[in-house]
């Protein structure tokens, strides 16, 4: 299937922009040609396919204990404008930089066994930038959710989009209603896309429908413990396999917070802040945010 064209704007130059620097002698860079529309051209085969063989050799020469890698994964993807704006090129093509990136993380995560990864696409508060940059980006991870879910499929990835703002287009939301339909028994990895998300908005509709539910007799607010409250938030959907938590928090780009993302969820995360990019960020920066959580002495606040 080809990649829509996604956003009309005033032409640069023609460019081509080599983005996703994956280490992987096999596997070319991904291509993004840039012209008078901003359009995506899907990567090679070789560029875009991670054998699990080849995963494992990656995570074997790492040094990595596989039985010591995190469950749950939680990314943000964040500095697309800055990669885009040393380049020259627009916030857009910046975004379009790294959807390769995010294709090829989903990829090597579901080979080296992590259960659940849940990627910060967007914010609530993300929703309010300029409209053309905002529908780009909610057109680009439709196009991502369209693209890949016959692989999600084959591969027993189960998706779900979480997240609230009333700004979603329904076309994002019915391409991600039927990935859920069409996943929803796989249980290989979890992938929950958090789109339009805040983790403030996420605790306080817990709450509201809790309350709601004391409110009918269903439920006295003593009864009311971390478990209920846990269980009405986005990620609950993973709780089933104990998932709804993320080990690691890893955010790209250099800046050093949360931007309310998985308040509630990241209360024991381990972080890291990786200088790097979004759409530089590579298979080695992953090892090495891996490595780092496995250096970690993980005590939940209590001591060995």
């Amino acid at each position: 299937m080809h990649a829509p064209t996604l956003l009309t704007r005033s032409p640069p130059p023609a460019a081509v922009v080599t983005v996703a620097a994956w280490h992987c002698p096999a596997a070319p860079p991904a291509m993004i040609v840039v012209s008078r529309r901003v359009r995506i051209i899907r990567p090679s085969a070789a560029a875009s396919t991670v054998t699990a063989e080849a995963a494992q050799l990656l995570l074997q020469e790492s040094g990595l204990r596989s039985e010591s890698l995190p469950r749950h994964v939680g990314v943000v993807i964040d500095g697309h404008s800055r990669w885009a704006r040393a380049r020259g090129l627009s916030v857009s093509e910046g975004h379009a930089a790294g959807r390769p990136v995010l294709e090829r993380m989903v990829r090597l995560s579901r080979a080296w066994g992590i259960r659940a990864l849940t990627v910060f696409v967007c914010s609530h508060e993300n929703m309010t930038r300029p409209k053309a940059e905002v529908d780009f980006l909610l057109q680009l991870y439709e196009g991502f959710i369209r693209d890949n879910l016959d692989e999600f499929c084959r591969e027993g990835i189960r998706l779900h989009l979480i997240g609230d703002s009333p700004g979603r287009p329904s076309s994002l939301l019915s391409a991600a209603s039927e990935a859920h339909e069409a996943t929803r028994s796989n249980s290989a990895m979890v992938l929950m896309l958090a789109i339009g998300y805040s983790g403030r908005r996420d605790v306080l509709r817990a709450c509201r429908e809790l309350a709601a539910e004391a409110r009918r007799g269903r439920l006295r607010p003593e009864d009311i413990d971390e478990a209920l409250v846990a269980g009405r938030l986005g990620t609950s959907v993973a709780a089933g396999g104990g998932l709804s938590c993320p080990d690691l928090v890893i955010r790209t780009g250099g800046e050093q917070r949360l931007s309310n993302f998985l308040l509630w969820q990241s209360a024991f995360a381990e972080l890291v802040f990786p200088d790097v990019m979004w759409p530089d960020f590579g298979e080695g920066d992953y090892l090495r945010a891996l490595r780092t959580y496995q250096s970690r002495d993980r005590r939940f606040g209590q001591r060995k």
